[in-house]
């Protein structure tokens, strides 16, 4: 594949259920559509080594899902996964998409399943990344362990990079830093906070980390899944992955070594290597920039 670290996504606005969503566009808008949909805390310039890659054989979206990274936050809280659904389907009804491919990381994951639960003629492929479909006590120490890692004030951004690396071990420094980048704004004192709204942190540990039970839904999916597991997550398991391939009607299951929760980013060339295999794609094979 040619180089492609000279191209950059611009900067979109959109307006949906009365929020102002931010997204990254890609180019190729001749080419199928892609959404990309960031984890908890997370943002939608996480997706960006992949992105590039990726840009080639398709029209690539990530959006900043409300209350997350450039995109406005609720003012009533409003962060149910019934919420994220409704932006989703409006997005893209406002985007004309026609059946795109959803990807998405964790919470990213979920809002992506469960759209294609409540909508499956209007997905094309579904990668489910490290998402888990319903509650363990495990990953439920997880996403807690991730809440009270994530400062809400700091002095400097070595600090959370230094946090993150602690946390997902196999992270790369210059991956970590980008992230770290985009994830927090410099408040008017010097110091950080992050982009996200820290009440989702806050209600979730006050519901014990406990999330909506996709499993009895899954049968509803009729597009081919892909199940992407980081070898060593905690957040689910290797078996409970089997069971989603066994619980949708067209699914496989990949698991990607050295790496944890974020093997996009972790492991980026097992992980895209994955998602070229499932998607069919042989890699050099570039559509025009």
């Amino acid at each position: 594949m040619m180089s492609n670290s000279r191209y950059q996504a611009t900067d979109h606005y959109i307006v949906i259920d009365g929020l102002n969503l931010h997204y990254l566009d890609w180019g190729n808008h001749h080419l199928r559509p892609m959404i990309l949909l960031h984890g908890f805390t997370g943002h939608a310039h996480v997706w960006d080594e992949f992105s590039r890659a990726m840009r080639y054989y398709f029209h690539v979206i990530a959006l900043d899902q409300r209350g997350h990274g450039k995109s406005q936050w609720s003012k009533n809280s409003s962060y149910s996964i019934d919420n994220h659904f409704k932006d989703l389907r409006l997005f893209i009804k406002k985007m004309g998409m026609n059946k795109p491919i959803l990807i998405g990381h964790s919470m990213g994951g979920r809002n992506a399943l469960f759209y294609s639960v409540c909508r499956p003629e209007t997905v094309d492929k579904l990668i489910l990344v490290d998402a888990r479909p319903g509650n363990s006590q495990e990953s439920s120490m997880a996403l807690k362990q991730h809440i009270n890692n994530i400062p809400i004030q700091v002095e400097s951004l070595d600090q959370v990079t230094e946090t993150l690396i602690r946390l997902y071990r196999y992270l790369p420094e210059k991956t970590c830093r980008h992230m770290v980048k985009h994830g927090f704004i410099q408040n008017k004192d010097g110091t950080y906070k992050p982009r996200c709204d820290t009440i989702m942190g806050e209600e979730s540990e006050r519901s014990g980390c406990v999330i909506d039970d996709l499993w009895p839904f899954l049968e509803n999916v009729t597009c081919p899944v892909l199940i992407i597991r980081g070898k060593e997550s905690a957040f689910i398991s290797k078996r409970e992955g089997l069971q989603m391939c066994q619980s949708l009607p067209r699914a496989e299951f990949k698991e990607i070594t050295n790496s944890t929760h974020m093997p996009a980013q972790e492991n980026p060339a097992l992980f895209l290597q994955a998602v070229l295999e499932f998607l069919e794609i042989k890699p050099g094979l570039c559509c025009s920039p």
